[in-house]
């Protein structure tokens, strides 16, 4: 007979707040996006990538997307970033 084990299901907030270091970015670095096309976040990753291209213009803004939303990036796409972006940004289930 095996023994049931109950855990008290509360639990206590962590009180400490870590703050992310800022990227330096500079105008000759590239960044790309990775996005899945599932249509729960479509709009919000488009209006990202919109807000991308203004602030940081378009020439160093590749955006990628993967064909099938619920597989693995293809191994081309994956390479592609590597090769040319200083940056990705990509999205879950990418």
């Amino acid at each position: 007979m095996a023994n049931l084990i109950l855990c008290d299901p509360v639990g206590e907030v962590a009180t400490s707040h870590k703050r992310s270091v800022p990227i330096r970015w500079s105008p000759n670095k590239r960044i790309a996006t990775l996005f899945n096309n599932h249509v729960s976040s479509y709009r919000f990753w488009k209006r990202l990538e919109e807000l991308l291209k203004e602030r940081l213009g378009g020439s160093v803004v590749a955006m990628l997307a993967k064909e099938n939303t619920f597989a693995p990036a293809p191994r081309e796409i994956i390479a592609e970033i590597a090769e040319t972006a200083d940056l990705a940004i990509v999205g879950v289930g990418a």
